[in-house]
């Protein structure tokens, strides 16, 4: 072989090998890597978030009517389930009793009573005038009168639960002391059920109504989220902060949110269950125009998409998008429609 052929063989092979890696380097340049997710359905909401301050349903404070030593019931503790009425303490003062006189008064009512019905007999048989009768009965009156007095009186020396409740803010250490009149011993509160008082920019005034549902959660209890519903709108303006107050009612019967309990509210603006969730890193604005990635085969298809509810992560899609399809999560960046993809994920 002369060194003329020679030299050809060489230059058809080096340009052949350089062509072959010009193709390899267009088709490495042209696919570009992306992660893809199945499109799925999923119930989403859109909420107005806020947050409040956990209240009882009912509270009342249990406090002394007299003064005396204090004796709690030996049982009593905080944190202890009562029913209205239950005996919680009871004052030691001898000397306000002597003063009520009760057997005194119950006494004298017993006398009023029989001198009114012998009054009354002598009264049909002409015995005694009309006047007489009524000064026996008005006599009779006051008696009773002072002996319901003086019991209610005596009561006082007893403290009872004012409602049903849970026994709070206890004040054991008085137990055995003297104490005077208006003293609080202790507050009963009935959480059952649970107030929460939120605030809302005035703006949030149209999009509220009574009933509406409400999610309720607290950091220290990751895994619960509690239901509750508006209960009342208060129609006035604050007009330093320019917030008015909507009050959720949640029922409680675990006790499980507890009276000063920091919340976060979620009110369910709307709610879609079985939609086309996709995550926010799936959409993209071109011209305007949110647009999805697609991919078909080998390649990407960008879809024109009609997006509903947003939430923090995720976006519901109305149309333009269908369940079980391939969209590109990651790399849709610098995507055009019928691009060639190599999926990583």
């Amino acid at each position: 072989m002369t060194d003329r052929n020679l030299s050809l063989m060489l230059l058809l092979l080096l340009l052949t090998a350089a062509c072959g890696g010009r193709d390899d380097d267009q088709v490495a340049e042209l696919t570009i890597p992306v992660n893809v997710e199945a499109v799925q359905r999923g119930d989403i909401a859109a909420y107005i978030a806020a947050t409040g301050t956990v209240q009882a349903q009912q509270e009342e404070n249990v406090t002394t009517e007299v003064e005396g030593v204090l004796h709690l019931v030996r049982s009593l503790a905080a944190g202890q389930t009562v029913r209205a009425g239950q005996l919680l303490a009871e004052i030691d003062n001898p000397e306000y009793l002597l003063d009520v006189r009760v057997e005194s008064q119950k006494m004298a009512m017993e006398n009023a009573q029989r001198e009114l019905t012998k009054q009354e007999a002598l009264f049909k048989e002409g015995g005694v005038t009309e006047k007489e009768l009524e000064i026996a009965r008005r006599t009779a009156l006051d008696a009773r009168l002072n002996y319901e007095t003086a019991m209610l009186k005596t009561r006082k020396v007893r403290i009872v639960a004012p409602i049903s409740g849970t026994v709070a803010s206890l004040q054991t250490v008085v137990d055995g002391t003297r104490v005077p009149a208006r003293f609080q011993v202790c507050s009963v509160k009935d959480y059952s059920s649970v107030l929460i008082p939120v605030k809302l920019p005035n703006t949030d005034a149209g999009r509220v109504r009574p009933g509406q549902e409400v999610l309720i959660r607290n950091y220290a209890l990751p895994d619960e989220v509690f239901k509750g519903r508006i209960k009342t709108i208060d129609p006035t303006i604050d007009p330093q902060t320019r917030t008015f107050t909507v009050t959720v009612e949640a029922p409680n019967p675990n006790r499980l949110l507890r009276p000063g309990m920091f919340v976060k509210t979620d009110i369910v603006q709307e709610y879609h269950t079985q939609a086309i969730v996709i995550p926010k890193t799936g959409l993209q604005v071109r011209n305007n125009t949110p647009v999805v990635f697609v991919v078909e085969g080998a390649s990407a298809e960008m879809r024109e998409v009609t997006t509903g509810i947003e939430t923090g992560d995720t976006v519901e899609i109305v149309s333009g998008l269908n369940e079980s399809e391939r969209l590109v999560v990651k790399g849709q960046e610098t995507l055009r429609d019928k691009a060639k993809v190599r999926i990583l994920q």
